[in-house]
């Protein structure tokens, strides 16, 4: 009964020392799978790492170049200038009336207003084209003041008819055989279609800024390359004279980068 009992004994071992080979030799599998694995995604990542470096290198050697490139430049500006003539006018006049009596200074800045009405009708003028503004009154209450009342009336001309301007202002002196004494009378000339001269100067700025760079790259002994950069400028309307304001002088400069080459 010993001898079986011990025989069972030694069996029941050498399954045990089998099965946990056997599960030696299954984890040692798994375990060299799994590294194989691991290494060829390893690889697989290198390779798409190697070709991003090599992406980006060109990248940075083309944008490097090509910063090398902007380096060699010329700035130049080009002028263009051109006389035109106003197509709008804003005459503008006041008057002032002084007065001890309120009846008396209604009265007088009526008939005041009238006249001056009057006068730019007969010289050409539109109602519509008259603008009357609202009276302005002091009250001083000095006791050595000369007048009670002071008022001051302004009235405008905003019209298109530029030449009849210049001509019936030249003529206001007989509003002072009328009893009308202007205290202001200023003309305003302005050229409202800046926009239909723009091309056109902008296009002679241009040109006349490439010819100037075009020489700077001859005498350097450089080609001329395309334009990086540039600026339009800002169009500048002044009078062309003091004698005729109704004649505007439009200047503008444009500033322009060239590349050399």
């Amino acid at each position: 009964m010993n001898e079986e009992v011990c025989g069972r004994g030694m069996g029941g071992d050498d399954e045990t020392l089998y099965f946990f080979k056997s599960f030696n030799e299954v984890f040692v599998f798994f375990v060299g799978w799994w590294y194989i694995k691991k290494m060829e995604n390893i690889k697989n990542n290198l390779w798409v790492l190697g070709v991003v470096a090599l992406v980006f290198s060109a990248i940075f050697f083309f944008s490097a170049r090509g910063f090398s490139d902007q380096g060699k430049f010329v700035e130049v500006k080009g002028l263009s200038e051109k006389i035109v003539k106003a197509d709008v006018a804003i005459w503008s006049m006041s008057f002032e009336v002084k007065s001890n009596n309120v009846d008396m200074l209604y009265a007088d800045i009526a008939k005041n207003t009238s006249t001056i009405t009057a006068f730019l009708k007969s010289k050409g003028f539109e109602e519509t084209e008259i603008n009357v503004a609202p009276v302005n009154i002091y009250q001083d209450t000095y006791r050595d003041a000369l007048f009670r009342y002071n008022s001051n009336t302004q009235l405008s001309v905003y019209t298109k008819k530029v030449d009849i301007v210049k001509s019936a202002s030249k003529e206001t002196l007989l509003l002072v055989k009328q009893g009308v004494t202007l205290n202001q009378n200023y003309i305003d000339f302005q050229f409202s279609d800046i926009n239909s001269v723009k091309p056109e100067m902008l296009t002679e700025a241009i040109k006349n800024a490439r010819a100037t760079a075009k020489q700077f790259a001859q005498e350097s002994g450089s080609g001329l390359g395309a334009v990086s950069r540039g600026n339009q400028g800002v169009f500048d309307v002044t009078d062309k004279d003091p004698g005729s304001p109704e004649f505007k002088k439009i200047r503008v400069v444009s500033s322009l980068r060239f590349l050399l080459k």
